[in-house]
């Protein structure tokens, strides 16, 4: 009888384990000279990250979605130079995000859209 009740107290333990937990997974993108990439805080909290790669003097920044306005295509700017991270975090989900690295005399390079 006892390792009964034992194993429904670990079976009873693994699924709360599975259902407490929040899903984890992270969006990424990236193109030369700029990686963006989220990172969940709650269900309900994301935070946009963008890191410049490349020292290159070219500014890195990373578009962006998020659940609370989804019209609206929210720009995060890192201009602090090479291997720095900028990171902007609010009340919503993000559902889309892509790595920018802006150019000086052509159109910007932007990865591809991860969703």
């Amino acid at each position: 009888m006892n390792k009964r009740v034992a194993r429904l107290a670990v079976a009873g333990a693994g699924l709360v384990a599975v259902l407490g937990s929040a899903p984890a997974f992270a969006l990424t993108s990236q193109t030369a000279g700029s990686y963006a990439y989220t990172t969940t805080n709650s269900v309900t909290n994301d935070t946009a990250n963008v890191i410049d790669n490349s020292a290159d003097s070219r500014a890195a920044y990373g578009q962006y979605y998020r659940y609370s306005d989804p019209g609206s295509t929210r720009t995060l700017w890192n201009k602090s130079g090479f291997d720095t991270t900028a990171s902007s975090t609010a009340d919503s989900g993000i559902y889309q995000i892509r790595a920018c690295r802006q150019e000086q005399w052509a159109s910007d390079t932007c990865g591809p859209w991860a969703a």
